[in-house]
Formats: structure tokens, C-alpha cells, sequence
């Protein structure tokens, strides 16, 4: 089972789907360990997302270092 890690401004909503992200990325890890923001999802242009509570594991505060890169997108 494949992890994917997304990154963008969360808003929770009051029904399903209960998340919105907004600006979403995915963040992968490079050749040299060192991480890289992707678009997500491929093939759109849209970066704006909803998701339910279903799919989701964690929410969770991105470390300096990735805020740093999203922040430069």
C-alpha cells in the first residue's frame, strides 16, 4: 500500500467531505533523501481538493524545512 503525504491550508467543513486543501502538493523524497513538492493530483491543473475523514490518517503541522519549500511555490 502506497503512503502519500499532501501538504496544502486545511479547512474543515461541517459535512462530508469534511476537508478542503487548498494549494494541495504531495511531498516525495528525492534520490538524495532530500524531499521534493509535487502537484497533486497529476494530470490537473487543480490544486484545490476535498476530502472525507475516511481517507485521511493524520493531520499534521509540516516540519520548517517543508513549510520553507511550499511557502517558495
Amino acid at each position: 500500500q502506497r503512503k502519500e503525504y499532501l501538504l496544502g491550508r486545511l479547512t474543515e467543513l461541517d459535512e462530508e467531505p469534511s476537508l478542503l486543501i487548498e494549494n494541495c502538493y504531495q511531498i516525495d523524497v528525492n534520490e538524495d533523501g532530500e524531499p521534493e513538492i509535487h502537484p497533486f493530483p497529476d494530470f490537473t491543473s487543480q490544486r484545490d481538493m476535498f476530502l472525507t475523514t475516511e481517507t485521511v490518517l493524520s493531520i499534521l503541522d509540516p516540519s520548517s524545512k517543508i513549510l520553507e519549500i511550499y511557502n517558495a511555490l
